[in-house]
């Protein structure tokens, strides 16, 4: 009896900085279409959408949605760090 193999281990696409769109209406992930866009008055709350976060393209590989929102998070909070007359902080 032969052994099972396990199937191939499907990589998770690399999350880029430059796959990001920031301004301060809010930050896109241009891959997938997720975002943040943050409450007027308040820029670390708002709405979040995934858009076609967990979605895999044709070979099986896609971004993980946990890369994506970690980079897309620490993205935003330096940019509101950057540009604090931008938000009233």
């Amino acid at each position: 009896m032969a052994a099972l193999e396990k199937p191939p281990a499907i990589e998770n696409k690399l999350v880029r900085r430059d796959q990001f769109n920031i301004t301060p209406q809010g930050i896109i992930h241009k891959p997938t279409d997720a975002a943040f866009t943050p409450n007027p008055g308040d820029a670390f709350s708002g709405i979040e959408r995934l858009g076609q976060l967990g979605s895999k393209g044709p070979n099986g590989s896609g971004f993980g949605a946990e890369d994506v929102l970690k980079m897309m998070r620490q993205l935003w909070a330096e940019y509101v760090a950057s540009n604090p007359q931008l938000f009233n902080l």
